[in-house]
């Protein structure tokens, strides 16, 4: 049987370097690895502000770009609406922008696509769809391997781990408040990670729950977290404070627990079939971002948009 044809661009393929965008290597090289493609290699490139956190592929003869980044940049730029784009993948989509009255609103408060008319604005935001998601630097290594992850006794109902941002102070005080650890990181820098890799996976894997705060979002754009695929691949049921929108959904009840700043941690147990919510949320990990699910929803989302 012929393969369909996937073109990566040579240069983020090979890019291990600081200016690429997280996750960006791993899915690409999950597409490569995964023998249902044709690979070979493009030196094509839009330039922009933010281009780095992008990349195109082309899937037989579609012209796709597939933008990691939690801003609006780098898709929602004059370049990529003149790029005869087929179809925009983007990580941290946002699906209440696809309705026309809140695009409208934001396109004009942030002065986005103001070059489009209004039709124009809209047959471009049909082109966006969201996907997968990645795990942290410290799941990766187990990304296809995650049987070998030890297991631990539960020793606490969770922790977090992050940065103090405003958006996050109301979950941080509550879950101070019901005696749950908050600590203050920045894991870009590590003079600025309190825990050791040790520590920190440790506390992950005797957690009862895998506690999940929003990242940054924006008008266009929703919050994920990789502690997402973090805790799925060790077996954790989820507990989200923000409901993230994925190609396959990640229903709330099933795959996870929605968390607010009412949440009685305590009782939990007693609302849901906790393991069932692991159990959940381990099976679409499985179907979606592991590495060989990555590369087989990318094809489900050719054939449901492409036909091919």
């Amino acid at each position: 049987m012929t393969k369909p044809t996937l073109k990566i661009e040579k240069r983020e393929f090979g890019n291990t370097g600081r200016t690429r965008s997280l996750g960006m290597m791993e899915i690409l090289h999950y597409l490569a690895d995964s023998d249902l493609f044709d690979i070979s290699f493009h030196d094509d490139k839009i330039n922009t502000f933010k281009g780095q956190m992008g990349t195109i592929l082309y899937y037989q003869d579609k012209k796709i770009y597939l933008d990691l980044w939690e801003y609006p940049t780098p898709s929602y730029t004059p370049q990529y609406t003149q790029a005869n784009l087929d179809l925009i993948i983007k990580l941290q989509h946002k699906v209440m922008i696809m309705e026309l009255p809140i695009l409208e609103r934001f396109c004009k408060r942030k002065n986005l696509l103001m070059h489009l008319s209004e039709t124009e604005r809209v047959e471009y935001a049909a082109k966006f769809v969201p996907w997968t998601f990645f795990a942290s630097r410290l799941l990766l290594p187990f990304a296809g391997k995650e049987d070998t992850i030890e297991a631990l006794p539960i020793e606490h109902i969770g922790f977090f781990c992050g940065k103090v941002w405003k958006s996050r102070l109301g979950m941080k005080k509550h879950l101070e408040e019901c005696g749950i650890e908050y600590t203050k990181s920045s894991q870009e820098f590590r003079s600025g990670r309190p825990l050791t890799d040790e520590e920190y996976l440790r506390k992950m894997k005797t957690s009862k729950y895998g506690i999940v705060l929003h990242g940054r979002g924006s008008m266009f754009t929703e919050a994920k977290n990789r502690r997402e695929i973090d805790y799925m691949m060790l077996k954790k049921p989820l507990l989200l404070n923000y409901k993230p929108y994925y190609y396959d959904p990640l229903i709330d009840g099933k795959h996870y627990i929605y968390i607010d700043e009412k949440t009685d941690f305590e009782n939990l147990d007693k609302l849901y079939n906790i393991d069932d919510i692991a159990k959940n949320g381990y099976e679409w990990y499985q179907k979606n971002a592991s590495p060989m699910s990555v590369a087989e929803s990318f094809l489900r989302i050719m054939n449901d948009k492409f036909g091919k």
